[in-house]
């Protein structure tokens, strides 16, 4: 182990408690160097990983392996009850009481102190990172008492040779794409393996293939190619790449342009709408103003024509009066136009020679009431025909 390289390694490992405000209790220092390793020790990889993974480890390292445990127990499900929440079941660390009897609490009971019952906080507490089931629990303490048990002092990390193997270099090594496998046809497979065999190299350096030439070839030929890609290959292959996505940024400013012709179509489309509606709200208001105006026409000819029925109904009464032997006297006040008309009908008998005047005021009175009947229809259905078509246009004015 170089003592320089493995220093700037711990200065950048106890970083992250500096980070975290634990500079005073695990920052760097010369004795973290010596709690780890003494600077004139010949220190093997074996070594440096029983270390830094023995239980205890070296105190600056201490947060380490509690970290790893932290991260590794994140998920672990624990199938029992809580008894200071009394969650039913809980994830992370689970903690035994070893005075009370059969006393459980999660993690972040443990950590912020809740207890209950007789429990406190001064009893001695398990660390579980794992949860077995009670018929686990049970093989597990037949085959202790049993001692079949595997040997505790195993280690748990892969053991590496003293000497390092000579590293391989597998820059040139360039895996297939997923793309180019799908799109493009497997290329003939050149047997050059029955051209040249492991047997039938020459014993001399100039004539043998280099080690990692061989291997780039055969991880060449595993992952679908026949013969090693050379960079002119590599460029003939990138050409129609690049075609295609120059292809691919076309089309889409086409589509963007296209979009944004829909849109403009629409807006001019809404607003011919709008111009359309304009012109439909003017011809309603004049045709309103039209139907107002001939509204106002047929009250005044309804007044008129009210006038001289009025005017006929005098003229009779007064006849009535003057051929008081005929028509006979009206005790009534003439106060309307309905009283007038019964009153003037209240003879029954025929009239005679000198009652003439009076029927002859009777026939106009009875086409004077056919006129106003008429007209009184014709308003009444002209005032009905401008009240619909006034509706109508207020609910396209507000819409």
């Amino acid at each position: 182990m170089e003592w320089d390289k493995f220093k700037d390694y711990l200065q950048q490992v106890l970083a992250l408690a500096t980070a975290v405000f634990e500079g005073p209790t695990f920052g760097y220092s010369e004795t973290a160097l010596q709690q780890c390793f003494q600077k004139d020790q010949k220190v093997s990889l074996n070594t440096f990983l029983d270390v830094l993974m023995s239980d205890p480890c070296p105190p600056c390292l201490m947060w380490l392996p509690l970290l790893h445990r932290m991260a590794s127990v994140e998920h672990v499900y624990h199938p029992v009850i809580c008894d200071a929440c009394q969650a039913r079941s809980f994830t992370g660390f689970r903690y035994k009481c070893q005075r009370c009897a059969n006393y459980q609490l999660c993690q972040n009971c443990f950590w912020r102190g809740r207890t209950s019952g007789t429990h406190s906080n001064e009893h001695e507490m398990k660390e579980y990172s794992s949860y077995k089931s009670p018929s686990k629990q049970l093989a597990h303490s037949i085959h202790k008492s049993l001692r079949c048990m595997p040997m505790a002092n195993r280690t748990t990390h892969p053991v590496f040779p003293e000497v390092p193997q000579r590293p391989l270099d597998l820059s040139n090594v360039v895996p297939m794409t997923p793309t180019t496998a799908r799109h493009h046809a497997p290329d003939p497979i050149i047997d050059w393996s029955s051209q040249v065999l492991p047997g039938q190299f020459p014993m001399n350096g100039a004539m043998m293939d280099d080690e990692h030439k061989l291997i780039a070839r055969y991880s060449a030929k595993l992952s679908g190619r026949a013969q090693y890609p050379s960079s002119l290959m590599l460029k003939e292959r990138s050409a129609p790449m690049d075609e295609s996505l120059d292809e691919r940024a076309m089309i889409a400013r086409l589509e963007e342009e296209n979009g944004e012709m829909l849109r403009e179509m629409e807006l001019l489309e809404q607003q011919q709408e709008l111009e359309n509606t304009d012109d439909q709200l003017n011809g309603l208001r004049e045709r309103k103003a039209q139907l107002e105006e001939k509204m106002h026409v047929m009250q005044q000819t309804r007044r008129q024509l009210m006038q001289q029925l009025e005017a006929l109904m005098s003229q009779l009464n007064t006849k009535g009066i003057v051929n008081g032997g005929s028509m006979g006297a009206i005790p009534e006040s003439l106060s309307g136009i309905g009283s007038r008309v019964t009153n003037a009908f209240r003879d029954h008998s025929m009239p005679r020679a000198g009652s003439l005047p009076a029927a002859q005021l009777q026939g106009d009175l009875l086409h004077a009431a056919d006129d106003i009947t008429t007209n009184m229809g014709t308003l009444l259905k002209e005032l009905d025909q401008a009240q619909e078509e006034m509706v109508n246009g207020g609910g396209a004015e507000s819409s």
